[in-house]
């Protein structure tokens, strides 16, 4: 009788252990277009504006130049497949917290995607990498 309660506690917490997992440490690649894209400053803080969602550059303050054939394995994004791939991985999480019992709030799709970066292109091979957080509220 102990294994088997054992075993409903442990099984839905290794899945939702891997789901974490999975769709955890994700990298998004957005690409700065300065033709519909800009850089604002509000107060002391820069941002990224891209397709009216701002990014902003201050949190991390992780910008580096790096070489086409250090990205050419990226896969680019848009804000709105970010916003979609977003609201996937939400309901899944939260599917998988209510199957333990214990739904996971997730205030920001940051929470989800640990990694996103602007890419300015500087030249034919040369992008300046820049790891931004979302306002996606």
């Amino acid at each position: 009788m102990g294994a088997k309660n054992v075993s409903k506690i442990i099984l839905p917490l290794v899945l939702f252990i891997i789901t974490t997992v999975v769709f955890g440490q994700r990298k998004e690649y957005l690409l700065f277009d300065k033709d519909k894209d800009s850089i604002i400053t509000i107060g002391n803080i820069k941002y990224f504006k891209i397709d009216n969602n701002l990014f902003n550059i201050n949190k991390y303050n992780t910008i580096d130049t790096v070489n086409f054939k250090e990205i050419d394995t990226a896969k680019f994004t848009t804000v709105e497949e970010l916003w979609i791939k977003g609201k996937q991985i939400h309901d899944s999480i939260i599917k998988a917290g209510n199957k333990v019992k214990k739904i996971k709030v997730i205030e920001s799709y940051n929470q989800i995607f640990d990694f996103i970066y602007v890419l300015e292109k500087k030249s034919n091979c040369k992008f300046i990498r820049t790891r931004v957080w979302w306002i996606d509220y």
